[in-house]
């Protein structure tokens, strides 16, 4: 056994299990090329490959100045494409290294400060920076204090920021300090009532309480997504919240008999598994939805107190306030994007006090299930089931005219239509504008409502003004939900504020961290940064989840496509033509991964399959498809006439056209200029807000 103070070099490759899952034979090549130039850049450097973990290595060094060098000539050397995306972590400390392995305090925090790096990245700590801040060949930058597991106090991290190395953003860097007392999870409460017919009620609590606790100032609560994934599952409750995100978690139970109900509701800690509060509800059961409303916002006023800031209540010590301790011992971060609101007095409102009309409450079960059923299928963003929502949604307001939240619905939906041009934007920004009013009209309080005209005034009338005017409106009446700052950063990404537009969806992420539509968007605001690895992460991750997702999948092949790997793009975009058996399908991003490969003469008959579809369906708008087609063939001025027309049509897509990353590269050409100056596009969101 030989123990030895040494520099840590700890790297691993981002990504390798899924790409083993796509392209088994690009995995091991991207493996083997990954530790040929490990193992001859460690040796340059007077170190050594002590131990390898499937796709990570652990190396030694004699100094830390020679472990900071090489780790720079690995991420050189990985850029050239393919571009592997490796993360590295460097650390001094003592190691054992015996014939079993390699152990000790070093090698865990070497690990953990190598799991905050990002793709092509590299992270060091403190005593790493204390020999190496004297030299002038290698660059640095502070991250910041973070708390490490099994670490007794925060530690300073530190980003080598040499040309070429990708440095994070210490706001969302991978691990952050503990998770904020001030979370929830609502699970859906257990019918234990004999007849199953009563599952919508026990949902319906469910749900309430959601929105009622949404509006507590300052609390984190899980979006109903992800709260409802854990339907019928029987899984440990620490691991649920682990899973969310959280810090406790509120389930319950109804029991209903006769015209009497007992609703049981109980906050557990999910540290260790305690009761926080437990209490059982019993009442006369004269009507339906006012009963579930009663309730719930009694739930949520008696849990309130638990979750403000200020001292720990009698009846608890766990103080879980904005201000109560973390678990490592730091304060709790406030919610982003919450500015602290002002009230009367003093005091922020109770839930039951910021309650809108009755514009979002239903009064059928059967119609409330039809809601939901439009939402699920919208969410699959693709035209097939924006019409399958369409139909949910009207047939929603058959059996409950007089709810706002279908009239959101049916808005978005034909936005959805008219932008991505799968029917007449004549008829369908129409029919948007109708049903978004409607619900303003129903419920003016509502912030779907609002959010749904702010989409309206985006895609067709280009007025960014009025629609940021709307999505203010909707952010400020429903500050947590996690949807519309979905729709609010898609907005900000078109007007320019990227950095916004990643805190907006990372936040949505917290708050409804199994959802595939946001972690989706989240990855595209990524690429459109240019940050294309940890894109892919993030579509990868939707995929596991949810491998029908198409627009996950399409925009995987983009982040393939910029990173030097046409073969693989051309693979995902395949499988989208095999699952939706539709040869139609991402034409133009065949094109591009064809044209990479050098096979030109199937690029232009693709192009001629897309003349084909245009014949078969006048109806659909293909500007943007023959736009990016022939960019793709190297035809700029055919793109730009493309690019002219759609915008003489007014089809909603041409909002992004300055963060299109194909696109963007015409982003100096005369006429292209012209476009965003006819469509409006502001420089940065100061020039609206």
């Amino acid at each position: 056994m030989v123990r030895q103070l040494t520099a840590i070099m700890f790297a691993d490759m981002v990504g390798y299990t899924a790409l083993m899952q796509e392209n088994e034979v690009r995995a091991k090549d991207d493996l083997d090329r990954a530790r040929r130039v490990m193992v001859q850049r460690v040796d340059e450097h007077q170190g050594q490959i002590l131990q390898y973990y499937g796709d990570g290595a652990l190396g030694t060094f004699q100094s830390a100045i020679g472990a900071v060098e090489a780790a720079i000539a690995i991420q050189a050397d990985l850029k050239g494409p393919p571009q592997i995306p490796m993360r590295i972590g460097l650390h001094t400390g003592d190691i054992i290294h015996d014939e079993e392995g390699v152990f000790g305090d070093g090698v865990n925090l070497a690990s953990r400060v190598q799991g905050l790096s990002i793709p092509g990245g590299i992270l060091v700590s403190e005593k790493v920076f204390d020999e190496i801040k004297n030299q002038t060949r290698i660059e640095t930058r502070s991250m910041g204090s973070f708390a490490l597991k099994n670490v007794k106090r925060p530690m300073e991290l530190w980003a080598v920021t040499n040309p070429g190395i990708e440095v994070p953003d210490p706001k969302r860097m991978g691990s952050r300090p503990s998770q904020s007392r001030n979370s929830v999870a609502v699970l859906p409460f257990l019918n234990m009532s004999p007849d199953p017919e009563n599952e919508f009620f026990s949902d319906g609590i469910t749900e309430e309480l959601i929105n009622a606790l949404t509006r507590i100032n300052g609390l984190q609560v899980t979006a109903r997504t992800s709260s409802f994934a854990f339907k019928g599952r029987e899984q440990d409750v620490r691991t649920i919240a682990s899973e969310l995100g959280v810090a406790t978690v509120l389930e319950g139970s109804v029991r209903k008999a006769g015209d009497r109900v007992r609703i049981t509701a109980q906050l557990i800690n999910a540290e260790d598994g305690y009761h926080l509060f437990s209490k059982n509800y019993d009442r006369e059961l004269l009507d339906l939805f006012q009963t579930q409303d009663e309730i719930a916002e009694t739930i949520a006023n008696e849990l309130e107190d638990r979750f403000r800031p200020g001292p720990p209540t009698a009846e608890s010590d766990e103080g879980l306030g904005p201000s109560a301790v973390t678990d490592s011992g730091a304060e709790a971060e406030p919610v982003p994007g919450v500015l602290p609101e002002t009230h009367p007095g003093g005091a922020p409102p109770r839930p039951s006090e910021t309650r809108g009309k009755h514009g979002s409450h239903f009064h059928d079960a059967e119609a409330y299930t039809q809601f939901l059923k439009g939402v699920h299928r919208f969410n699959y963003w693709t035209p097939e089931d924006a019409r399958a929502a369409i139909r949910h949604f009207q047939r929603s307001l058959e059996l409950d005219p007089s709810c706002a939240l279908p009239h959101s619905g049916l808005a978005n939906a034909y936005t959805f239509l008219a932008a991505t041009g799968q029917m007449p934007g004549e008829v369908a920004y129409s029919r948007a504008k109708e049903a978004a009013q409607r619900g303003l009209d129903l419920e003016e309080g509502a912030g779907e409502a609002h959010a749904a005209m702010a989409t309206v005034l985006f895609f067709h009338d280009w007025d960014f003004k009025g629609a940021y005017k709307h999505f203010q409106k909707a952010l400020t009446l429903t500050p947590g939900s996690a949807h519309l700052r979905r729709l609010y950063a898609m907005y900000l990404n078109a007007t320019g504020d990227s950095e916004a537009a990643l805190d907006e969806l990372e936040w949505a992420l917290e708050m409804d961290p199994l959802s595939s539509p946001i972690r989706s968007a989240l990855g595209e605001a990524l690429m459109k940064g240019g940050r294309y690895q940890e894109a892919a992460d993030q579509f990868r991750r939707v995929l596991e989840i949810d491998p029908e997702f198409r627009a996950a999948r399409e925009m995987l092949g983009w982040a393939h496509m910029w990173t030097g790997r046409p073969r693989e793009a051309l693979h995902e975009w395949e499988e989208i033509n095999r699952r939706t058996e539709d040869p139609f399908k991402v034409i133009p991003h065949r094109i591009w991964a064809l044209v990479a490969l050098g096979r030109t003469d199937e690029a232009d008959q693709l192009l001629q399959l897309l003349e084909e579809r245009r014949r078969r369906e006048p109806e659909i708008a293909l500007e943007m498809d023959f736009a990016l087609a022939h960019l793709g063939l190297g035809q700029t001025e055919l793109t730009l006439d493309y690019l002219e027309r759609a915008v003489d049509r007014k089809l909603g897509m041409v909002v992004f056209l300055k963060v299109i990353p194909p696109i963007q590269r015409l982003a100096d050409h005369p006429r292209f200029l012209k476009l965003l100056e006819k469509v409006g596009i502001p420089e940065n969101r100061t020039d609206i807000s």
